[in-house]
């Protein structure tokens, strides 16, 4: 049985510090935007991030893109 991904969605994801716990561990936040879209270029969703970076009080840890994808059998 053939198997075909048909992509639904793309997000953008800004991994953020946001201090350190109780017993040492690092804590982060996700500030996620949503509705990328597909056809967008790595470089280009790099470009925004680092844009939006800009305009975040806390330091950025990590640049995510969440790809969804849905599995249809053909």
């Amino acid at each position: 049985m053939a198997v075909t991904p048909i992509a639904v969605s793309r997000d953008l994801i800004l991994v953020m510090d946001n201090g350190v716990g109780v017993s040492g561990q690092p804590l982060t936040i996700n500030r996620t935007f949503k509705y990328v879209k597909s056809a967008a270029l790595d470089e280009d969703i790099y470009a925004v991030a680092q844009t939006l970076i800009g305009l975040q009080d806390s330091d950025n840890v990590a640049v995510q893109r969440r790809d969804i994808f849905e599995l249809a059998s053909e």
